[in-house]
């Protein structure tokens, strides 16, 4: 018997490949996603069937083979948190970007320039380099195993 866990999200798929300890599991979308706007653009592929798949890539602890069907785990908090940073830090960045090129640049470059339009370069600035920290932060992220889904055990051969 399966008990409800908030933390973790569970994903049943069918094992396409191995490489080395990871994985790719194919899973079909959930219920959730019929009526999300975004469904089409997060990368769920379609095969003209109306089966629409994603690909999962999960560190392979239960020993699974091609074809065989599997449940993927993975933690909720990882979802959450990478969603976090990637809408979040660019948000944050060009707001306090804005703020810094309005109040203290203006207040350095007052009689030569537009407090306005400094306030919009050093923004977007700001919004600019959140990327490239993203960017960083991810790929260290990826490194780690903790936030790798994980297929958990094998449900039929």
């Amino acid at each position: 018997m399966l008990c409800y866990n908030p933390f973790v999200m569970d994903e049943i798929g069918v094992v396409r490949s191995i490489d080395g300890v990871t994985a790719t599991v194919i899973v079909e979308k959930r219920l959730s996603c019929e009526g999300c706007k975004e469904n089409q653009s997060c990368g769920i592929n379609s095969d003209g069937n109306d089966n629409q798949t994603i690909e999962i890539s999960a560190l392979n602890i239960a020993g699974a083979q091609v074809g065989q069907m599997v449940k993927v785990t993975a933690k909720s908090f990882t979802y959450v948190k990478g969603t976090l940073l990637v809408y979040g830090l660019p948000a944050v960045a060009l707001l306090l970007g804005a703020v810094f090129g309005k109040y203290l640049l203006a207040g350095i470059f007052f009689k030569t320039s537009n407090p306005e339009t400094l306030s919009a370069l050093a923004g977007f600035s700001a919004f600019v380099i959140s990327f490239i920290i993203l960017k960083i932060i991810s790929r260290n992220l990826e490194k780690k195993t903790e936030n790798t889904p994980i297929i958990e055990h094998i449900i039929e051969q």
